[in-house]
């Protein structure tokens, strides 16, 4: 079961990481970014940096959305981190059972918006964010589940 679908440019980020997975027994990781997907060295990198115990998959959008209905019958709790807004709303367009997306980190760039201190949006991540909220899917910001849960989808 899809128990958490986040994005964050940091992938997979020590602390956070380790919260999340325990917080929500997640047993499984999958990393949802194009590039990472095709890059042995930050493949090895995330690995090494997983929680133990938890089995980690690096695929890409395509790659995923090809494995969907055998991810759909795992019986594990599942967390996917997609690498960015793009990445997500590619997903999701495809595969319409995601609800919610937390906003973990997206890093600040050039002309880009501050939404909170982790949370910055180009006007390309704002148009993507957009397209998210009008299917439905409810966004939210949140480092980690101690902290104070943030509506994004009225903000955009």
């Amino acid at each position: 079961m899809i128990k958490l679908a986040r994005i964050d440019h940091r992938l997979l980020h020590g602390q956070v990481v380790f919260s999340w997975t325990k917080t929500l027994g997640i047993s499984r990781i999958i990393v949802v970014d194009d590039a990472t997907s095709k890059d042995d060295m930050k493949k090895m990198s995330l690995n090494l940096s997983k929680p133990v115990g938890v089995t980690l998959n690096i695929f890409s959008v395509k790659d995923l959305l090809a494995r969907i209905s055998k991810v759909e019958q795992l019986k594990e709790n599942i967390m996917i981190v997609f690498g960015g807004t793009k990445a997500a709303l590619e997903f999701c367009q495809t595969y319409p059972k995601i609800t919610e997306i937390n906003y973990g980190g997206i890093a600040n760039k050039d002309k880009s918006k501050q939404y909170s201190s982790a949370i910055f949006l180009t006007k390309e991540e704002l148009e993507e964010s957009k397209k998210l909220k009008e299917m439905g899917i409810s966004l939210y910001m949140q480092q980690v589940p101690t902290s104070k849960r943030e509506d994004l989808t009225s903000e955009i």
